[in-house]
């Protein structure tokens, strides 16, 4: 099975509710574009002195395990792009092959 995650964290000062906000339409749009496509969000966190403290988005792409990528590159590209300039600092994970092979790490894809 294809899989993508893409895990991003802000490194300049956002609004989280705004960048959620556009995370959500914008996967709306991909599962639009990518039906056969499982697409998750999630949202990352990690406890901290006195309350959890928010620390990005992780976005997960499945493919329907017939071994083609989950999306178009030059789809993801565009994704990529509008993360960087939404002030977000994306990391690209893909994993390819049967299960044994994606539990080995992939290196990150070099994007535009």
């Amino acid at each position: 099975m294809a899989q993508i995650i893409i895990r991003c964290h802000p490194y300049a000062p956002i609004d989280a509710e705004d960048v959620q906000r556009w995370l959500t339409d914008e996967l709306s749009r991909l599962r639009d574009g990518a039906p056969n496509t499982a697409i998750r969000l999630l949202r990352l966190s990690q406890q901290g002195p006195e309350s959890e403290i928010e620390v990005g988005w992780q976005i997960e792409l499945s493919g329907n395990g017939d071994g083609e990528p989950p999306v178009e590159d030059g789809v993801l590209g565009e994704v990529l792009r509008d993360l960087r300039l939404l002030g977000l600092q994306p990391a690209l994970l893909r994993g390819v092959g049967s299960h044994a092979d994606s539990e080995r790490p992939q290196p990150p894809a070099r994007t535009g």
